[in-house]
């Protein structure tokens, strides 16, 4: 099935306050859930084409960021669940996507020609057996002190989801990324179909909840990483981050 746009989720931030995010009628929006003290962040879809992206600012010229509401205050170490690779990707390359998806965040990766003034960082600490704690109901399950990102079943339409914990004072304490299974990944523009998913600019954007963005809306910001809707399956546009992504990860890791 051809698949165009993907609407993604708005965050919830570690208070009860939900990020009303949902502004583009197009598409039918799967229900907010707050999970006590923890934010979620994640990706829905399909939906129609949107025409109101086309009309927002290009990426270098478009400011805007919204934070989530808590930082890192150590480098986030991860792992991948090595045994949750679909069977039709080589594990090692999913690895090297997800690990240049992380430079993308850290490294504030861009095509405007924005310095790396970004004091964030992470570490790779290998593999595990592990799940990350997001259930395939796309809800936040307890924490286990780890960051994990792998595959699994979710509901149909949801492409990631991205659950946050909060320790004192808002600082991010663990955060867990869970991609559905059910759909059809593909790690390279050249080998990408319609109907298939592109990887890196999906984990540079749930990187980017990771790290404490938050989303912005479609119709003014869609063509910034953290912005509502993917610029399309085949698209890697999102891989490289917008004026407005630096701006937000500068605000958050001050060099």
């Amino acid at each position: 099935m051809k698949r165009r746009d993907w609407r993604r989720a708005a965050g919830i931030t570690a208070i009860p306050l939900l990020l009303a995010l949902f502004t583009s009628p197009v598409h039918a929006v799967n229900p907010i859930r707050s999970d006590g003290g923890v934010s979620l962040a994640g990706i829905v879809g399909p939906g129609q084409p949107v025409s109101a992206a086309p009309a927002a600012p290009g990426p270098c010229n478009d400011p805007a960021y919204s934070l989530l509401g808590g930082k890192w205050k150590q480098p986030l170490d991860w792992r991948y669940q090595s045994t949750s690779t679909p069977g039709y990707l080589k594990g090692s390359n999913v690895l090297k996507v997800i690990n240049r998806s992380f430079n993308n965040i850290t490294g504030a990766r861009n095509d405007c020609g924005l310095a790396d003034t970004v004091s964030a960082t992470s570490q790779y600490l290998g593999t595990t057996s592990d799940k990350p704690s997001v259930t395939r109901r796309a809800r936040c399950s307890p924490p286990d002190g780890q960051n994990i990102v792998g595959f699994g079943p979710l509901p149909a339409g949801i492409l990631a989801v991205t659950c946050i914990r909060y320790g004192n004072n808002n600082n991010i304490s663990e955060a867990d990324v869970r991609l559905n299974s059910n759909y059809d990944w593909v790690l390279t523009v050249a080998a990408c179909h319609p109907w298939q998913q592109l990887l890196e600019p999906t984990m540079t954007h749930e990187i980017g909840h990771m790290f404490g963005l938050g989303h912005v809306g479609e119709k003014r910001h869609g063509r910034l990483t953290m912005s509502t809707i993917s610029d399309g399956p085949c698209s890697n546009d999102e891989t490289t981050l917008g004026l407005g992504d630096v701006r937000g990860l500068r605000q958050l890791y001050p060099q």
